[in-house]
């Protein structure tokens, strides 16, 4: 956020946090709050000061921010902490507004709202990632530590301190049925957030033997509109040289060129490969994969 600033850029970000906040506001405020549930992270922490002080959830999450903005100050400095700042105070705003103006409450059932809690939370985190916009809180204090002490894990540090919060709504609720609850949610938020941020940058990639290596180049070109590149290589049983195709797609276009292949080709081989992450042209953008 704020990074080549423009007005265009300055207004997707607001409205992120806008339609962002409103989705987390519904699974914090309808879901996990009511039945004091801990979402992790300052929300989790605000439930709990609105449990004990009826201090506004939104209002909750800045005043817990607070310090770990103040360490984000000294440790990645000025600019970044006030582009933190103010997606913090943006998303808390729409948090508390929702809550005054959306008067439902579902607390009559835990689980299910560990389960929705967590889907909804997760989906307007994404939201707000999507423009790689931080909004404090657990990732904020995790992304810290790890500036400090580089040999952390992220996903580690995030689990330790999700993990402090829910054992600390335990103790203060006096429930050992709240921090189990309250994993669940974590764990469905962090399944959600992690499937939908991987979405667009999971693929496979193929690599294609065959001797109609140019029809299913023109086939990768113009019916997926992907590229492909070919790699010279020799047979291990008679040295013959041989072209292999390799070529990188989505999930959905894997079925597609797996069928063509064959059509064009009944006796082709594939070797198709799980990837993780596919980013470039086509793919997830570079600038989208740093969340911080």
């Amino acid at each position: 956020m704020f990074k080549n600033f423009s007005a265009k850029n300055f207004l997707k970000d607001t409205a992120s946090l806008i339609a962002g906040g409103t989705v987390f506001a519904a699974g914090l405020c309808v879901f996990a709050a009511p039945n004091d549930i801990l979402t992790g992270g300052a929300s989790g922490i605000a439930i709990i000061l609105g449990s004990l002080f009826k201090i506004p959830l939104g209002l909750g999450i800045i005043i817990v921010n607070i310090p770990v903005l103040i360490a984000a100050f000294f440790v990645c400095g000025r600019r970044y902490t006030f582009k933190t700042l103010y997606a913090v105070v943006l998303f808390s705003a729409v948090i508390d507004i929702f809550e005054l103006l959306i008067p439902a409450r579902y607390g009559d059932n835990p689980l299910l709202g560990a389960i929705y809690g967590g889907i909804l939370t997760a989906i307007g985190l994404f939201i707000v990632m999507k423009r790689s916009i931080v909004t404090g809180g657990s990732d904020l204090l995790a992304y810290i530590i790890q500036r400090v002490r580089p040999g952390k894990q992220m996903g580690t540090l995030l689990l330790i301190i999700d993990g402090v919060i829910a054992a600390l709504g335990a103790v203060i609720y006096r429930s050992l049925e709240t921090a189990l609850y309250s994993m669940v949610l974590i764990i469905i938020l962090t399944m959600t957030l992690n499937t939908l941020l991987s979405g667009r940058a999971h693929g496979a990639v193929h690599f294609i033997f065959s001797q109609e290596i140019q029809n299913i180049k023109e086939c990768i070109d113009k019916e997926l509109g992907r590229g492909c590149t070919v790699i010279c290589a020799r047979g291990g049983y008679n040295d013959d040289p041989r072209d292999i195709v390799m070529c990188a797609v989505n999930l959905r276009e894997s079925v597609l060129l797996r069928r063509r292949v064959f059509e064009i080709d009944d006796k082709a081989f594939i070797i198709i490969a799980d990837a993780a992450r596919v980013c470039g042209n086509g793919f997830l953008k570079p600038e989208k994969e740093e969340i911080f």
